[in-house]
């Protein structure tokens, strides 16, 4: 194993959400999905995004708030035969989002009293506020979908009172499909480019959102690559597609996946291809694999291999540990126990749908 290989798994070890949260996360999206499936003619609950894909980061690492578990509720367009472009009338979803929400929150609020409802574009975003020993208070955003006539489902678009086509279900197959040594091959790329896309740039915002990642990671991860390859071939090949196209929908039901500045887009994915080769085309040279690798990750990924990373000191600093400077004059936490490598997705897609 050369160095890049070392450096990509210690950045993902510091990226892994910690078992408590995820455990956390799930149970509180469950007790939304459960509170859901009593409401008049809901078909089922499903489990979507980040966490049941096996690609979600540590939030604090990412500078978000906490972790966000998606879900969704499946209505009956049989019984709800005024919704959706499907029906006659084409009613669209916001009142019926209003009436899940009011359905919800009785339900939520009797195991999580100081939770709080809000309704987004897409979503019914549930804040819990009741954060845990460390500080993270994982979040739920369900979406109110209804069956359609062809394949997937209609979710709501409240800001234009209409529904828009998409498949959130079978994004979830297909990313946790077998074979498990793709599965997880690919899941790692993802997380680690997801991370590399919040470094800040020249624009305030991420030049994709997550799900482009995911979507980029499906179609150009294969199977037998390696960690290092599968991500260079994600940023490589993806820059390409990207230069020529927004990204299609895994599913092929939604519209492509909008990207704000293409260009700037496709920029930063070469860019990022471009470090990752340069560490691979000097893997035994440690010192230059973490030059160009920091480049990519400056919080995960010190340029000293004596050094310790920002990530892990401010982990360290949060839960408490004393900074101290060691003998080669670098910062570094004392008493703190390095995370092991094993991370998120790992483990949690070795078998079983999340």
């Amino acid at each position: 194993m050369g160095y890049t290989a070392v450096v990509l798994d210690d950045i993902r070890s510091q990226l892994a959400p910690d078992d408590v949260v995820l455990k956390e996360a799930r149970q509180r999206r469950d007790t939304v999905r459960r509170a859901t499936e009593s409401f008049p003619g809901v078909l089922k609950s499903y489990s979507s995004g980040s966490l049941a894909h096996g690609t979600a980061n540590c939030p604090v690492h990412q500078r978000d708030k906490g972790l966000d578990a998606d879900c969704g509720v499946v209505l009956d367009r049989r019984f709800h035969q005024l919704l959706g472009p499907d029906s006659v009338t084409n009613e669209g979803p916001n009142r019926i989002v209003d009436r899940m929400l009011e359905h919800l929150r009785p339900r939520v609020l009797k195991q999580y009293p100081a939770a709080r409802f809000d309704i987004t574009k897409r979503a019914i975003f549930v804040e819990f506020h009741e954060p845990m020993s460390n500080g993270e208070d994982p979040t739920v955003d369900l979406v109110v979908g209804l069956r359609r006539r062809e394949e997937g489902l209609w979710i709501p678009n409240t800001e234009q009172r209409r529904w828009d086509a998409s498949h959130p279900e079978k994004h979830t197959d297909l990313l946790t499909a077998e074979p498990k040594s793709l599965r997880v091959t690919r899941a790692r790329a993802i997380r680690l480019a997801k991370a590399e896309n919040k470094r800040p740039g020249a624009k305030p915002e991420p030049p994709v959102c997550s799900f482009n990642l995911e979507a980029l990671a499906l179609m150009f991860v294969q199977p037998g690559q390696n960690v290092a390859t599968a991500l260079l071939a994600l940023w490589e090949n993806g820059a390409k597609d990207l230069a020529r196209r927004n990204t299609p929908d895994p599913a092929g039901v939604s519209a492509p996946i909008k990207v704000a500045d293409r260009g700037y887009a496709v920029d930063r994915l070469t860019r990022a291809a471009t470090a990752l080769r340069s560490a691979l085309e000097y893997d035994d040279d440690e010192y230059r694999v973490r030059s160009h690798l920091h480049e990519l990750w400056p919080d995960f990924v010190s340029t000293s291999p004596f050094g310790e990373t920002k990530a892990r000191i401010a982990a360290q600093l949060q839960a408490g540990k004393k900074l101290a400077v060691t003998s080669t004059g670098a910062l570094a936490t004392t008493g703190a126990s390095l995370k092991p490598t094993r991370s998120f997705g790992d483990h949690s897609m070795s078998g079983r749908r999340d």
